[in-house]
């Protein structure tokens, strides 16, 4: 079977848990086809291989030998996203990789570097980055809008049930360190962590505390974390996925000239200084911000297939432009290293009971 559009750049996904949402994204995408996909489960592939119209692959090696690929959107559980992402690059494929790059630093260079050395593009999903709102907030904020920002906290409160925890392929990968790399703040909480840190320019510091209270795993099902930021602001990470029946997912932002408040990509406040002072103006622009973003009518936080804004698609697109302009994806594998050292630091600190700074990490910058 050919692809129906030789022009268009052909994509395969490995691994159909979050990896179906990959799948439909790619048909989604314009310049893209979706030509095969790959898991261990035979009966998963073999509905998935029907529902796409594309071909089916038991092993990442048998997909490799597939000359239409030229992109892998790696989904398979985190700990194995170095190991199969390696694979990709040495057979010369770009790579898609699901959030995070792996479950410690040391696997993520492992990634990053194979890509370089074997000159493919390595592209990490974190598209929350790409949100409309959360590239208005970034703008605010590096241009100094909010003045000296002293203040960034996320507060994930999303609910997971023990079935949840147990099943997956291979069942019961969820919430163990060596195949998810942690709990609530390595998995769910993630994406908040990056945009966070992105938006504040980076963690300096973390002293992290975490329990696992209401389900039978390995890793943390509530952490919250004091965080000092590159740029000498404080704040708080807060991720929990015992939070009956889940519940938001919260930003605040506090400047020294203005505070933006978000529940789940609902601007709840937006209110900056203005060098004029003319506070009806000011109120304006909150109303403003209030009618773009009112909200999404999905979110994750109880079912994680429940994806609202489509950041996805925009990857595989970002991915097909990148390889015809032969330039790096939107967000490339080293600009996702930072959030495992975030993840890494949390889990140090919280079993040393000690602040961790990230430039001490092993591996750490």
């Amino acid at each position: 079977m050919a692809k129906k559009d030789p022009n268009a750049i052909g994509f395969a996904v490995v691994g159909l848990g979050m990896g179906r949402h990959h799948c439909r994204s790619i048909q989604a995408a314009q310049g893209a086809e979706l030509v095969a996909i790959c898991d261990i489960d035979a009966a998963r592939r073999e509905k998935a291989a029907a529902e796409y119209g594309c071909r089916a692959y038991a092993s990442v090696d048998e997909l490799l030998r597939d000359g239409d690929v030229d992109v892998v959107n790696v989904a398979v559980p985190t700990g194995l996203h170095a190991e199969v992402g390696i694979k990709v690059a040495q057979s010369g494929r770009h790579i898609i990789c699901e959030k995070p790059l792996d479950v410690n630093l040391e696997k993520a260079d492992a990634l990053v570097s194979a890509a370089r050395d074997h000159g493919v593009k390595l592209a990490a999903i974190f598209q929350r980055r790409l949100h409309p709102l959360s590239k208005r907030i970034k703008e605010v904020v590096d241009t100094g809008r909010l003045g000296r920002m002293h203040y960034g906290d996320i507060h994930l409160y999303w609910y997971r049930t023990q079935d949840y925890y147990a099943g997956g392929n291979p069942p019961g990968w969820r919430g163990t360190f060596a195949l998810d790399g942690g709990g609530a703040c390595m998995n769910q909480g993630i994406h908040s962590i990056d945009l966070l840190s992105w938006i504040m320019g980076g963690v300096e510091t973390v002293y992290a505390k975490t329990g696992t209270y209401t389900h039978d795993v390995e890793a943390e099902d509530v952490g919250t974390v004091l965080v000092t930021f590159k740029n000498g602001a404080l704040g708080n990470i807060t991720c929990t996925t015992a939070a009956y029946p889940g519940l938001t997912n919260d930003m605040h932002l506090f400047g020294q000239d203005g505070s933006i408040v978000v529940t789940d990509d609902r601007v709840v406040t937006w209110r900056i200084v203005r060098a004029d002072g003319d506070q009806d103006a000011e109120l304006n622009e909150e109303r403003e911000m209030q009618t773009l973003y009112g909200g999404t009518t999905t979110s994750g936080a109880s079912d994680p297939m429940a994806v609202g804004f489509d950041g996805h698609t925009i990857h595989v697109e970002d991915m097909v432009r990148a390889i015809k302009e032969n330039r790096h994806p939107i967000i490339a594998g080293e600009d996702a290293r930072h959030a495992v050292e975030i993840c890494v630091a949390i889990q140090q600190s919280a079993t040393t009971g000690k602040e961790i700074r990230i430039a001490d990490l092993a591996g750490g910058r």
